[in-house]
């Protein structure tokens, strides 16, 4: 007890000299906890009276667990939650050390913790979890995480690790996640079922399950809501989309609503935030918050609440300009904040992109070639495009490739700097996009902070 006690103060004491330096989220305290202490996160979270959910995936586990947070916060939960998305292991024990100021245990109810896909087995080792959710598996930061294989074998790996009774809470229109489910006894599924609303499968877009995860043979798509996201079955074996347990029915953009099946009940809710694959995160989390002991049927006015989590389609006021901060990571997800902008209506729109290549980000830029701005160019409606970041250069030749004019298009290194010029160049009332990588979001985040137009986020 001793050694968990020390490690715990060491790791609080860090944390505190981190902020007062304004670094803010850091897993410094992480660090500190385990070298002093290697099962710091085993032996906090094993006197949580509910345990510990994990939530990974390639893309909205962030998002994700801020609607879950947020449903369980309002319906009387006390949570342990990385609210910034710090999810490496380092992470996750920086989260749940400093979940208290004074007591050495936390008081919460459970851990609900977004995790890094490569981080899922070790934090399943460590945590037990009664509970693991998966939204999606797209190919993303070929550095870190090499094949797609290679990122299902770690959740697989994690999901052996689950304690008896372990619920699995997985995306159904996902083959490869759908998989994950094969012979589990405790399996709830998520998935959408708009009539006339999905593509053709011959649709232009980046889609990286092709094929049957049971025999290898090429799948068939009836619809596809996006990549390979959509109702698919085996030209070999017959296996097919499971029927999902949480089915989007419906999605009136006009009234900014929802309707959700489940076993036989239908619900109406707000629309959380904008974009196809943020459809698929609410109801992933209204699954799992379901799971978790939330009723459906109160979920409705929680989330008519709801604001979008850390650079996750979050708005921000600057000077009269609505600006609009989306983290993108990845060909499929940067696709689909693309198609975020071309549904918005405001006008004028102008957009500021931030490439870094920093390890967080991926030091391989290649993807952004898989990114479909050619065909979504002509439908974003927007005036102007500012390039920024390491990668500023790349990026402006990207856009020249996609048939963008080169007066349309402004190169500044420096993003604090970029988004300056911007603001004061564009029009009264302009909507602003910004699309950062990660550790470029953290550069916007920090300029917004620093002239007070949003406040510190600080996590711990």
């Amino acid at each position: 007890m001793m050694r968990l006690w020390f490690a715990v103060w060491m790791a609080r004491l860090s944390g505190f000299i981190s902020r007062l330096s304004g670094r803010g989220g850091s897993s410094l305290p992480g660090v500190i906890a385990r070298k002093v202490d290697p099962q710091v996160l085993s032996k906090l979270v094993t006197r949580l009276p509910q345990g510990t959910v994990l939530v990974t995936g390639t893309n909205g586990k962030t998002t994700t667990v801020a609607l879950t947070a947020f449903l369980l916060r309002s319906h009387g939960y006390r949570l342990v939650h990385n609210r910034a998305g710090a999810n490496l292991i380092l992470g996750l024990t920086a989260t749940v050390v400093q979940a208290e100021k004074w007591r050495l245990f936390p008081r919460a109810d459970l851990a609900l913790l977004e995790t890094d896909e490569a981080s899922m087995p070790r934090a399943a080792q460590e945590t037990h979890p009664k509970a693991i959710a998966v939204t999606n598996f797209f190919r993303d930061q070929l550095d870190r995480y090499g094949e797609l294989s290679t990122t299902v074998d770690m959740v697989q790996r994690a999901i052996q690790q689950m304690g008896d009774g372990g619920q699995l809470i997985l995306n159904a229109d996902d083959p490869q996640v759908a998989y994950l489910g094969e012979g589990y006894p405790h399996v709830v599924y998520f998935g959408l079922g708009l009539k006339g609303s999905g593509r053709l499968p011959g649709v232009q877009d980046t889609v990286d399950a092709r094929f049957c995860p049971r025999c290898g043979e090429p799948l068939h798509y009836q619809t596809r809501y996006y990549a390979h996201l959509g109702d698919y079955c085996c030209s070999g074996c017959g296996w097919r989309r499971p029927n999902p347990d949480w089915t989007v029915a419906g999605w009136d953009k006009e009234q900014n609503t929802l309707s959700i099946d489940h076993k036989g009940q239908h619900m109406r809710l707000p629309v959380a935030m904008p974009g196809i694959y943020n459809v698929y995160n609410q109801v992933a989390a209204i699954a799992l918050a379901a799971q978790l002991g939330v009723e459906p049927s109160t979920m409705g006015e929680s989330l008519s609440h709801f604001e979008p989590a850390f650079g996750r389609m979050e708005s921000v006021m600057m000077r009269g300009h609505p600006v609009r901060l989306a983290l993108v990571k990845n060909p499929v997800g940067f696709t689909q904040v693309l198609e975020a902008v071309a549904d918005d209506t405001s006008y004028p729109k102008w957009a500021l992109v931030i490439i870094n290549d920093r390890y967080a980000d991926g030091t391989d830029v290649s993807w952004l070639w898989d990114v479909d701005f050619e065909s979504l160019a002509p439908t974003l409606g927007l005036e102007q495009w500012w390039v920024s970041g390491i990668r500023a250069f790349d990026m402006a030749v990207r856009l020249k490739y996609a048939g963008i004019a080169d007066e349309r298009v402004h190169v500044v290194r420096d993003p604090g700097a970029a988004l300056e010029q911007m603001i004061n160049q564009s029009p009264p009332e302009t909507s602003v996009w910004v699309m950062p990588t990660y550790t470029a979001l953290l550069e916007v985040r920090q300029y917004l902070t620093q002239h007070h137009f949003t406040r510190h986020f600080r996590e711990g």
